[in-house]
């Protein structure tokens, strides 16, 4: 039933945003006056992730540990772009933009955290449900769309149902990381398995919600959103010392109740570990 009501407050959401990104199109083109007239032009936006570290080379978290993934499989959801600052950004109000989807149908700006970060308005979005094995190497997502404007902050979820190319490595689970982590003489060969609950937010959602766009790009013209993810903020508070030694040398999976999986969790909802980047053909 939790799983439902996840998927259902997702389906919500983009609908809400489909529709809008409909009327927008066509909308934003005659709008108000001219000092919003770049504002008003649809984009086309092809969409791609990468992990930033501990793929290729290992890197050391906060506790000495060294770490290097061999798996970082991750069940991507809807993806969707603001005007507003990032949540971490020092910045205070957004950008004065063209006219948004929201306001064109009339419902106002999104705030998404009351008092914290505000969403401003919607600029794109990607609405496929998607799933990546991040240690491959950089892969495409489906792609999205979008208005011209200033993009500066973004909401990132974790599909709760995986579904595409790694669907049967995550069996069900929305993370799933194999790695090896070493420090002095110990070596630990470990596997996290996160699901939907474990990766809720404050409202009862698998997401992150103001995650920076790098530059706050001012997109005019077509181009590829680049989501960059850093394992290394997810694993930084990870201690393995209590995590069991492989005696066959197949990853141990890290237990629920543990202190590693608990740290590792609590790095999986932090939304400096996501970055977008706007570039242009």
């Amino acid at each position: 039933m939790k799983r439902n009501m996840v998927r259902l407050g997702l389906s919500s959401a983009a609908g809400f945003f489909l529709v809008g990104l409909s009327l927008a199109a066509g909308a934003l083109a005659s709008a108000c006056g001219p000092a919003e007239a770049t504002s008003g032009k649809r984009v086309a936006l092809q969409t791609r992730i990468v992990a930033d570290d501990g793929i290729n080379a290992p890197f050391v978290n906060s506790y000495g540990w060294s770490i290097r993934l061999d798996v970082a499989a991750v069940s991507v959801g809807p993806l969707y772009y603001f005007n507003g600052a990032p949540i971490f950004s020092t910045a205070a109000a957004p950008t004065r933009p063209g006219p948004s989807f929201a306001s064109l149908l009339g419902v106002g700006v999104a705030h998404a955290h009351p008092g914290h970060y505000q969403a401003g308005d919607a600029m794109g979005q990607v609405l496929v449900p998607s799933s990546v094995d991040l240690a491959k190497g950089p892969a495409d997502l489906p792609p999205g769309a979008g208005v011209t404007g200033v993009y500066r902050s973004a909401r990132f979820s974790f599909e709760p149902t995986p579904t595409g190319d790694a669907k049967d490595l995550l069996a069900g689970h929305v993370l799933v990381l194999e790695g090896e982590a070493q420090k002095d003489t110990m070596s630990r060969v470990f596997r996290v398995e996160a699901d939907a609950e474990d990766v809720l937010d404050a409202y009862g959602e698998p997401r992150l919600e103001g995650c920076a766009f790098a530059g706050a790009p001012d997109v005019q013209d077509d181009g590829t959103i680049t989501v960059h993810v850093a394992p290394s903020v997810w694993l930084d508070q990870a201690e393995f010392d209590a995590v069991p030694e492989s005696p066959d040398g197949a990853p141990v999976v890290l237990p629920r109740d543990g202190a590693a999986f608990r740290a590792i969790v609590r790095g999986f909802k932090k939304g400096s570990a996501v970055t977008f980047h706007h570039s242009t053909p």
